[in-house]
């Protein structure tokens, strides 16, 4: 319950709209933007790179392209690299806006695990992916730097095979031992109506 008192004010309304009636929390967290960000790191290096290598190489494919069009010559070689490096460009622009993606992505998460469902739920639209129990396959942690890691989750999506990754959790360990437990122990607590 002590997770739940470290969430924002609107992380908390989040978790209790998802919340079924008599539903206990067993472990609830929201991942840490910075430590998210600074994960996806290295795709903003891959972006750089891609972005620095393919924007010198359009600029001198159309400018041959200009040149072979003035000198009336073939502008076909050059157009088509010149036409293959500009997506390449695009492509590498967006892989530059991972982190912040990724930190706007943690700002919006809430990881709530019940004693019947992992529930990862979105603040600022409301919804809410919920894996049952049983459809957990298994969990495992990567990366765990200064109390904070990631996680694969492993689980049946539409009779095949899926993979749920969570990054910038905090509490890692006690948040995997939450999903392990929760795949391994498939008991539903069921209540008697008080009459």
């Amino acid at each position: 319950m002590s997770g739940l008192l470290r969430l924002s004010e609107a992380g908390r309304r989040a978790v209790v709209r998802v919340l079924a009636p008599a539903e206990p929390i067993v472990f609830v967290t929201s991942p840490d933007p910075r430590e998210a960000g600074r994960g996806a790191m290295p795709t903003l290096a891959a972006g750089a790179l891609i972005a620095g290598l393919s924007a010198p190489i359009a600029w001198v494919c159309f400018h041959a392209v200009w040149q072979a069009a003035t000198d009336r010559a073939s502008p076909l070689v050059p157009l088509l690299f010149g036409c293959m490096a500009l997506p390449a460009f695009v492509l590498g622009v967006y892989l530059i806006m991972a982190p912040w993606a990724a930190y706007r992505r943690a700002q919006d998460c809430v990881l709530l695990v019940t004693d019947r469902r992992l529930v990862m739920i979105s603040i600022r639209s409301g919804t809410a992916e919920a894996l049952p129990a049983r459809a957990i396959l298994g969990v495992e942690r990567k990366n765990v730097e200064r109390g904070f890691g990631t996680l694969e989750i492993r689980h049946e999506a539409r009779g095949d095979e899926a993979e749920t990754i969570l990054t910038g959790i905090d509490n890692v360990f006690d948040a995997e031992l939450a999903i392990r437990r929760l795949s391994l122990d498939h008991s539903v607590t069921i209540i008697s109506p008080v009459h």
